[in-house]
């Protein structure tokens, strides 16, 4: 019994290996490798690198674009956060509610901006947003408000919240799909004790759909939390940061950095730095939900 028992461990190390050993190539050494890049100037094709130790760091917390990108970043998570998962929670209610036809069409329709890539959602924006042949400008232009049409990404003032809202467009599609999953789970005989108690559908939604639903809510909101910091490729596709840095985010400054002004070891240095604001983010606001629950 006592061999069987010293095997075991080795059989289940065998069986975990492969992906083992992909994770370590993969995302551990990777990882590592730019902790270390962090603490040179280099410029990513020089034979030399010099060790500077901490000075990225020290310069990254006196980079007034970073601050800003970080800023940015905040401002994404609110949007991300509060919109799609309020719009997603709506429709969930719409498309389950009882007599409504076509349900399986609704579902896929909200669903199909999740599937697409974001790359080419942003191409379709872009031309939305177009200030000259762009359907907004366009639109308002023939309803007799062309005072109210802007070139939307080259205002620094409406450059975030159009982005904004198209990065939020692919996303309620999913939250919806995650919360039609939840509710459906949800055992029926609570709402018929609501019922009997006399509880209006308010009363229902807010004492008995919602606290159902806080760990549906919380899987979202971590989500939307990583995703946001994570941001790239919808905002570099449509305005690469710019006008003026209005838009940058802390990964397109990190790009920006190391792969168009070749100062790889800075950008290490702000992708260590965003690792470790969404590790703390993350482990904050799951130790916030946990005393909540």
């Amino acid at each position: 019994m006592s061999i069987l028992i010293k095997i075991k461990p080795f059989k289940a190390l065998f069986f975990i290996l492969p992906a083992l050993i992909f994770y370590i190539i993969f995302l551990v050494i990777p990882i590592l490798q730019t902790a270390q890049y962090s603490m040179f100037d280099w410029d990513g094709a020089s034979p030399t690198m010099n060790f500077i130790g901490f000075d990225n760091y020290v310069r990254l917390l006196h980079d007034p674009i970073f601050w800003k990108a970080l800023g940015n970043n905040l401002f994404w998570i609110a949007c991300s956060v509060t919109v799609p998962i309020c719009i997603g929670l709506l429709l969930a209610l719409l498309v389950l509610s009882k007599g409504i036809r076509g349900a399986m069409i609704f579902r896929v329709t909200y669903f199909m901006p999740t599937i697409i890539s974001l790359v080419a959602v942003g191409i379709v924006w872009n031309w939305i947003y177009h200030p000259g042949f762009g359907i907004i400008n366009t639109t308002l232009e023939k309803i007799g408000l062309s005072g109210l049409a802007l070139d939307w990404l080259g205002n620094e003032h409406t450059v975030m919240p159009a982005l904004a809202t198209a990065g939020s467009w692919t996303y309620y599609g999913f939250c919806m799909v995650i919360f039609m999953a939840a509710m459906q789970g949800i055992d029926k005989s609570y709402y018929e004790v609501a019922k009997i108690e006399g509880a209006s559908i308010l009363q229902t939604f807010a004492r008995v759909t919602i606290p159902l639903l806080k760990s549906t809510i919380t899987l979202l909101v971590l989500n939307s939390l990583i995703g946001s910091f994570k941001v790239f490729d919808i905002i570099y596709m449509m305005t690469k940061g710019g006008p003026y840095h209005s838009s940058e985010v802390i990964s397109t400054y990190m790009f920006d950095s190391a792969f168009r002004s070749n100062e790889v070891g800075y950008g290490a240095a702000i992708s260590i730095t965003l690792a470790l604001i969404i590790a703390t983010c993350s482990i904050g606001y799951m130790r916030f939900a946990e005393r909540n629950d």
